[in-house]
């Protein structure tokens, strides 16, 4: 068993590694991205239809901040609020092609991986501050 959970976590250190640099090339980030909607999509439990609405709504929501991305208009602050809402509006739409029991599923998954997010900023800013004591 103890052999089974180092295998597992030894496989996903390249990954995590590649999560925590933004300069990772935007096909690698693409596919883990793509991986990502897989694993969601299978512990929720989507059935044919949800997937392909769902696969809708994302080529929606991509075509919209890629065109937002293109505009280039505007400060970087104004940018980020308007991918911002863009995302927000789709996960909207999302959502609300669960079913309650689902919903639920996906706010606890959300929350879980926000509670992640979290400690893995505190874990990058401690290494900045210590960086920044070094230099």
């Amino acid at each position: 068993m103890a052999l089974l959970l180092l295998g597992a976590t030894l496989a996903a250190l390249p990954a995590l590694r590649a999560a925590d640099k933004p300069e990772a090339p935007m096909g690698e980030r693409r596919e883990r991205l793509h991986q990502g909607a897989e694993r969601m999509a299978e512990k929720l439990g989507l059935d044919e239809t949800q997937k392909v609405k769902m696969k809708e709504i994302t080529q929606q929501e991509k075509a919209e901040l890629d065109a937002l991305r293109a505009s280039a208009a505007g400060a970087k602050e104004e940018h980020r609020a308007k991918a911002k809402a863009i995302h927000e509006k789709y996960r909207d739409q999302r959502h609300a092609i669960l079913t309650p029991e689902q919903k639920v599923k996906a706010d606890e998954m959300r929350a879980q991986m926000e509670e992640r997010a979290g400690k893995w900023e505190k874990r990058k800013e401690r290494r900045e501050h210590r960086q920044e004591g070094r230099e």
